[in-house]
Formats: C-alpha cells, structure tokens, sequence
C-alpha cells in the first residue's frame, strides 16, 4: 500500500540523515515513492499522494534538520 511505502522511505530519509548531518545528498526514486516523501513531509495522509503528479526525471528537493523537513522544490523539470 501507499502507507508501507511511505513509511519505509520515511525510514531511509531517517538513516540518510543521521548518516549525513550537514550535507547535500541526492536520493533517486520513483513517482510514487517521492510522492509518499512529500505527502509525510507536508503531513498529508499517504492517500493524498495522487491529488499531484511528479514527472520521469524532475527534481523535488526537501531540506531536513533536526527541527524536522520541509519542501522546497516540487517536480522541477530541468
């Protein structure tokens, strides 16, 4: 389901940052998954994921901190 989904990349954008304190990592996926991010990130439920679209190759960039994660770029076509 969308919420397994979401809570197993929760869990690697967790050990991402613990492993990464204070630096710029780059994380590569699936629409899906991305959109499963974004919705926890804005603390939408996992079955609003389908209410936007994230186009092959875009960049949706989420910053994240000890204060908690915020989105700053969604579905940005380079």
């Amino acid at each position: 389901t969308m919420l397994d989904v979401q809570q197993r990349v929760v869990a690697v954008m967790n050990a991402v940052h613990e492993q990464h304190q204070n630096q710029c990592v780059a994380l590569v996926s699936h629409a899906d998954v991305i959109k499963a991010a974004v919705c926890k990130v804005l603390g939408l439920p996992a079955g609003d994921c389908f209410r936007f679209d994230i186009d092959p190759a875009s960049i949706t960039t989420i910053v994240s901190g000890d204060w908690g994660a915020k989105l700053i770029r969604l579905n940005e076509v380079a």
